[in-house]
């Protein structure tokens, strides 16, 4: 009598759901939202519940969710009539144990970019704090989109998550690189978004010859800038005479009540950096995680270097600095021909390499999630409406490497894929990293005949908006992998966004699925125990 009462429930509140060996996922009842809205975020804890917000113009529509029948048990708009065409919607963010959605403005007639911030009550589904400005300064500068001003601000958390620091670059006062000096603005608020201190900076080299890489903040509310500095305005990457890199990194940290900063240099020895960022540890030294190759101008990578810099403010490589990738982990999954290649040079480099995940754990080990990313642009034969150009863009294998508190680099594996994209970056690609005390979980979409492929089989390509598999593959801290399929999209009808996904506990993902003839339902993917 129970499984007819649960089964008729089902069919009544449109609730689908299946598993796999290790996983199950639910989706919930379809909900509507007006045409053309954007999804800002979809989001909560199994306590309190889950909520999704959603933007049209000057209205905010909101929805809860029972985080547990994932029945929708509240929906609201809210008017912006104070937002102008200038508007951004800047993320969703949480600390300490506060939601907030942070919003930006430019008033033109003043000349007044304005961050805000809306606290949001998870328990009531409402926003408890409305249009809190935390600072105004003058022009912001960003990337252009149509005829708007994006990614104007950054944000970034210290370890604990009690602090946030915002960063911004002010408009250049001068066009030339060569003569104009970067002036950036440093904001840091707490769990309560109260202001703890703010400034702004003129850096003490031109554009020419500084690139501003990463940001970051210490769990005492100090600001970090990680910067690459050339030796010339030139910018080269290699030195003539010697075949060095031509160039250095240097730390910036700012501090409350300092109206200067303090520089530390980083030497790079004889190995090119490609991509580098610094993140606080859980012992919090700042740990500065960079790819390297040993050539110069190229676009492969052949491992990892590490530096640490401590409460001090000193430098030191962290453990064994530099880490090879492993020679003979890679080439089990390369064919024949190509495993003879790198044995014979006794190297292996890895193409189009980048950084998606840097996760620094309790123990002080670190893991880094890598994926292949690349785009190919080509341009179209000539015709009566000017040049045309088509953009593919290629999201393929991932790896995962751990280096353990020791400094040893315990293993690195590869999740063979091979995604396409001719839409848009992300869109349906690339992947989510969600990470426990077990291990490291990938979600993403997959080709149905890469279920079973051979250690040294190529992956069969996916293509953006062409159905795919949900699949969760798993590295756990021992360096095994696991693969599980957790449904076919065109089984269910949706469109799937992996990236979308967040965490509402150690074992639960939550994000929502757009229905392809109109709707939504909200999905959650359960890890068994």
């Amino acid at each position: 009598m129970k499984g007819i009462i649960l089964i008729f429930m089902m069919l009544c509140f449109g609730i689908s759901h299946s598993q796999s060996p290790k996983f199950t996922f639910v989706l919930g009842p379809e909900y509507v939202l007006p045409r053309h809205t954007s999804n800002i975020g979809f989001f909560g804890n199994e306590t309190d519940g889950i909520m999704n917000f959603s933007l049209k113009k000057d209205e905010l529509f909101i929805n809860k969710f029972d985080p547990k029948t994932l029945e929708q048990t509240k929906t609201m708009s809210i008017a912006l009539p104070e937002r102008t065409r200038n508007f951004n919607h800047e993320g969703i963010y949480d600390i300490g144990l506060n939601y907030y959605w942070l919003h930006s403005d430019w008033d033109k007639d003043n000349e007044k970019e304005s961050l805000y911030a809306d606290k949001i009550d998870l328990k009531t589904g409402k926003i408890s704090i409305l249009n809190k400005k935390l600072f105004s300064t003058t022009k912001v500068a960003g990337a252009s989109i149509l005829i708007k001003i994006v990614g104007k601000y950054n944000f970034n958390f210290d370890a604990d998550r009690k602090y946030m620091l915002v960063n911004y670059r002010l408009v250049p006062e001068e066009k030339n690189d060569r003569k104009n000096f970067d002036k950036i603005g440093l904001q840091v608020f707490d769990a309560d978004m109260n202001k703890v201190w703010g400034s702004e900076f003129r850096l003490p080299y031109t554009e020419a010859v500084m690139d501003n890489n990463d940001f970051s903040i210490d769990s005492k509310g100090n600001a970090y800038l990680l910067a690459k500095v050339f030796d010339s305005e030139d910018r080269r990457e290699k030195d003539r005479a010697t075949g060095k890199p031509a160039y250095h990194y240097e730390v910036f940290k700012f501090s409350k009540g300092r109206s200067d900063f303090s520089r530390t240099i980083i030497e790079v020895g004889d190995y090119f950096i490609h991509q580098t960022v610094i993140i606080e540890s859980t012992t919090h030294d700042m740990i500065i995680a960079s790819t390297y190759s040993k050539k110069a101008k190229s676009n492969t990578t052949d491992g990892v270097f590490l530096a640490m810099v401590d409460t001090a403010g000193n430098i030191k490589k962290y453990k064994n600095g530099y880490y090879e990738f492993p020679l003979e982990e890679m080439t089990k999954y390369e064919s024949a021909r190509a495993k003879r290649r790198m044995e014979r040079r006794s190297d292996y480099e890895l193409p189009n390499l980048v950084a998606r995940k840097i996760i620094v754990n309790q123990d002080g080990s670190l893991f880094l999630g890598f994926e292949e990313f690349e785009i190919n642009i080509t341009e179209n034969p000539p015709s009566n409406v000017g040049r045309r150009y088509t953009y593919q863009y290629r999201y393929d294998n991932i790896y995962g490497a751990r280096i353990n508190s020791n400094g040893k680099f315990d293993w690195m594996r590869k999740i063979p894929k091979a995604q396409l994209s001719y839409v848009s970056m992300w869109g349906s690609m690339s992947y989510k990293l969600i990470a426990d005390s077990s291990g490291y979980y990938f979600l993403y979409l997959d080709h149905k005949k890469n279920m079973n492929l051979d250690v040294d089989e190529k992956p069969k390509t996916h293509i953006d908006m062409h159905g795919g598999q949900v699949v969760v593959s798993k590295i756990d801290l021992q360096g095994n992998v696991t693969k599980d399929l957790l449904f076919d999209v065109r089984d269910e009808d949706i469109i799937f966004y992996p990236t979308l996904f967040n965490a509402i506990n150690s074992n639960q993902f939550i994000g929502r699925a757009e229905m392809k003839g109109g709707g939504f339902k909200p999905l959650l993917i359960t890890r068994k125990e």
